[in-house]
């Protein structure tokens, strides 16, 4: 059998090629030519901060069963709410709402956790593996959002505090029956008619109606234990608010 060429460029006295592993046994070019990449080379790219801020804030809002649909929709609630409030960083969100997540400020063990957490021990548990990954494509705007285009999110306290939950005292409606996954009673609103007004000989009336709704808040969707929410559309319109507010 006739010498095989060298890799590279290197003579052709190089050994035959080896039949069991069709590896060039003796030369040692640059880098592995047959051999198992190393850690580094698959090791998970370092987190920015706002990435690292937006996981957490999804692993320790979401239930530890780790429901991909509810840790990914926290994840692009969030970024869906920085988006429509004029592009603003995760930290400057949280400026502008302090109470927006109580996962960063009441001891949220979860969220500790992930916000200690190297990138190898978040690559290493399956929970906070998503995380990353939502976040990741929350941020960039990237796939599906199970969220629905929702802003807001609610847990199990939206069950076990139903009587005095704010979004019960505003007035709420599930945008669908299959998101009451608390099997909690919708409730029969009033309805609250807005006018525009005028000035006329010095005091305001009411010279047209605006809009008519019944409720502040309705579901987008529901994954988990997590109920998602935004401002319904006759809300906004006969308020003139904003949907991210």
């Amino acid at each position: 059998m006739p010498p095989a060429p060298g890799p590279l460029g290197l003579d052709t006295n190089t050994p035959a090629l080896d039949a069991g592993t069709l590896c060039l046994q003796q030369s040692k070019p640059p880098g592995p030519l047959c051999g198992v990449t190393g850690p580094a080379a698959t090791a998970a790219p370092a987190l920015d901060a706002q990435t690292r801020k937006l996981a957490a804030i999804a692993f320790g809002e979401a239930s530890t069963a780790n429901d991909p649909d509810e840790i990914g929709g926290i994840a692009w609630a969030v970024a869906n709410r920085c988006r429509a409030w004029g592009g603003k960083t995760v930290d400057q969100l949280l400026t502008a709402d302090p109470n927006y997540t109580y996962a960063v400020k009441d001891g949220n063990a979860r969220y500790g956790q992930f916000m200690g957490a190297t990138t190898a021990q978040i690559a290493a548990d399956p929970g906070m593996k998503l995380a990353r990954e939502w976040a990741e494509n929350a941020l960039a705007s990237r796939g599906k959002d199970p969220s629905n285009g929702a802003y807001w999110w609610d847990g199990k306290d939206f069950k076990t505090n139903f009587k005095n939950h704010p979004k019960v005292k505003d007035g709420f409606r599930f945008g669908d029956p299959s998101h009451n996954i608390f099997g909690v009673k919708e409730p029969v609103n009033d309805e609250t008619v807005t006018y525009w007004t005028a000035k006329k000989n010095g005091v305001l009336v009411n010279v047209k109606e605006r809009g008519r709704y019944t409720a502040v808040w309705v579901s987008t969707a529901a994954h988990g234990s997590t109920i998602f929410w935004t401002h319904p559309q006759d809300y906004l319109t006969a308020t003139g608010g904003k949907s991210y507010r």
